[in-house]
């Protein structure tokens, strides 16, 4: 892994090669791993060492950027007078932004514990063989996928800014099927740190219980039903609306929901979900990887985008934030996301519910409507019937048309926040905290054929 000494003579070096007036280098380099397993046997061991350096040079409002992932002197001046040379035959750009100067104060974060660094083929292979043990024993069949990875990232300037940052983290997921393929369950951690979190034999047992219980499901009609989302529909669902927190969006000429009614104005101070609703970027928290430098190389603090259902914060990026002449947000909404919850189980949540529907996961979801978020999507992998407060057996899946706007205002319990990845990747950026959710008139649309 490559330290901080190790890319600050390497960034140095970069910056003392370059002629122009101001120059930043971009590092990325560590490891991505996985095993794969399907079908009870393990199909992929991967791992795959890589590094990228991009150097972006500067004459006055002029710009442009050049990689190298060679890393000899040859190589990497070769980069600098690439960039130089086609920053001198730009454009002028008006809306360039000065490079952040000077060191910035972050907030400390151990990002990289022994458990997850160490998190290799060997791990992840006793994690594999625990799986399947559990599915041999209930008679499914397990497919997963576990990756790794390690990096060191850094954003350095010729202004004194040198923002390195080291992260590891690991995920476990899993679905179980039937042999028959009549029955389907998921399962799944993600993001974590520390990798003693991923208990492989209870999430094989949380997979194949739904495999096994979802077999036969009745027919429902469509329409609108309470729902509790388990955390990896309810991230999914959550995702769709972080884009609105954008300032730029919402105060400019196009405008959307969380804009004011008179132009420029925005519905920051509004409360516009449910009480039960709290969703902040919260740097240092104790699960998470966190990040703690922001955008553009920023210090990231922690910021409540919404408070017990009011609109707090918009992210303002540089360039707008200079426009609008406030100061900019150093986190991005989307960065160590948390969304507050409770200590009530799902299973409490399910005892205090007269009838709905338990979702254990979200597919396929496409916007329909951008203006009102309006998306739609299926549901899969086990979809039970609650009446009553109790499991009263699985029904076939839905296709849904819904809002996160609309969803989010109508939260009536939250549950007890697990981290999971909000997108579709499961080894990418947007590890969060999320809960499990119950939702009032969630609207079904048709049936689906999925399992």
């Amino acid at each position: 892994m490559y330290s901080r000494d190790e890319v600050k003579a390497l960034t140095d070096k970069v910056m003392n090669m370059a002629k122009a007036e101001a120059v930043e280098v971009d590092f990325s380099g560590g490891e991505r791993s996985a095993t794969r397993f399907a079908n009870s046997n393990i199909t992929a061991n991967m791992i795959q060492f890589d590094r990228t350096l991009s150097v972006t040079a500067y004459f006055g409002t002029r710009s442009a950027t050049a990689t190298a992932r060679d890393f000899d002197d040859a190589s990497l001046k070769q980069a600098v007078e690439d960039a130089e040379k086609r920053a001198q035959t730009a454009r002028e750009n008006a809306d360039l932004m000065p490079l952040v100067e000077g060191p910035q104060e972050y907030v400390a974060v151990d990002a990289v514990l022994p458990s997850g660094a160490g998190y290799g083929p060997a791990e992840r292979a006793k994690a594999v063989r625990q799986s399947l043990d559990i599915c041999e024993k209930k008679g499914v069949l397990g497919s997963g996928y576990i990756p790794k990875v390690h990096l060191a990232t850094c954003n350095a300037n010729s202004k004194g800014l040198f923002a390195y940052y080291q992260y590891a983290e690991s995920s476990f997921i899993l679905t179980c099927r039937t042999p028959d393929g009549a029955g389907s369950g998921w399962a799944g951690i993600t993001g974590v740190k520390d990798a003693g979190l991923i208990d492989a034999v209870r999430l094989t047992e949380v997979a194949a219980d739904k495999a096994l219980k979802s077999r036969k499901p009745r027919a429902l009609e469509p329409g609108r039903y309470t729902v509790i989302l388990e955390p990896r529909p309810a991230a999914r669902f959550l995702s769709l609306m972080m884009g609105l927190f954008s300032a730029r969006t919402a105060e400019g000429p196009v405008g959307s929901y969380f804009s004011g009614k008179t132009p420029g104005s925005t519905k920051v101070g509004e409360k516009l979900f449910s009480d039960l609703v709290t969703i902040k970027s919260d740097i240092g928290n104790p699960i998470l990887r966190q990040t703690p430098v922001g955008p553009d190389g920023m210090a990231a603090k922690p910021i409540t985008w919404v408070d017990k259902g009011v609109l707090t914060n918009l992210s303002y990026d540089r360039q707008w934030a200079r426009r609008q002449k406030k100061d900019p947000t150093p986190t991005s909404p989307n960065q160590s996301l948390v969304m507050e919850g409770s200590k009530t189980t799902v299973e409490e949540m399910i005892k205090t519910t007269r009838r709905g529907l338990l979702v254990t996961f979200f597919w396929y979801i496409r916007p329909v409507d951008p203006p009102t978020l309006l998306n739609t999507g299926m549901t899969r992998d086990g979809l039970f019937l609650i009446e009553n407060g109790e499991i009263a057996g699985p029904v076939q899946n839905f296709r849904w048309n819904m809002s996160p706007l609309v969803g989010f205002n109508n939260v009536t319990a939250v549950g007890q926040p697990v981290p999971i990845h909000t997108g579709e990747s499961y080894d990418g950026p947007g590890t969060a905290l999320v809960p499990a959710v119950r939702m009032e008139d969630f609207y079904m649309t048709s049936v689906s054929p999925a399992v």
